[in-house]
């Protein structure tokens, strides 16, 4: 069987290099995406289906200091981190620049009660390890896709 796409959803939260939201250790919510399962929902389906969520979010820092930003990704969430399940954490160390482009490619293969609920809401986040000057500075973006099928993968 072909794939069919179920939803796809896009978060932007700016699409140019001129934000200035300050990265902490607490979590901050900077995607957010609502991927709609209603045509597989209650179906034999539901346990075929299969997420892809991409995105770039670009952070900048002025200090000598190095600390870890931290990227998460969460299942079923709210705008809280840690309220929902936990499919995707990447650490990446601000080295040799004082802006770093991230990127990320996640996959997720979502078990069939959270598709039965009709639509699967994604969450990301970011965090520092310490409070060191780090500074969200964009682009940022959230994408998903939702599709069905079966075979090999």
């Amino acid at each position: 069987m072909a794939f069919k796409v179920l939803d796809m959803r896009l978060s932007q939260l700016s699409n140019t290099d001129t934000g200035t939201l300050n990265i902490e250790e607490t979590p901050i919510l900077i995607g957010d995406v609502g991927l709609i399962t209603t045509a597989v929902a209650g179906t034999a389906q539901a346990g075929d289906v299969r997420v892809w969520l991409s995105g770039t979010v670009g952070v900048g820092y002025g200090s000598a200091e190095e600390p870890e930003i931290l990227i998460r990704i969460e299942r079923n969430g709210t705008e809280t981190f840690g309220s929902g399940t936990l499919i995707y954490t990447e650490s990446f160390l601000t080295v040799f620049s004082n802006f770093l482009p991230i990127s990320i490619t996640v996959t997720d293969f979502p078990p069939a009660t959270d598709v039965n609920a009709n639509q699967i809401r994604y969450t990301l986040f970011i965090s520092s390890s310490e409070n060191a000057g780090i500074e969200l500075s964009g682009p940022v973006t959230f994408n998903g896709i939702a599709a069905v099928g079966a075979g090999p993968f």
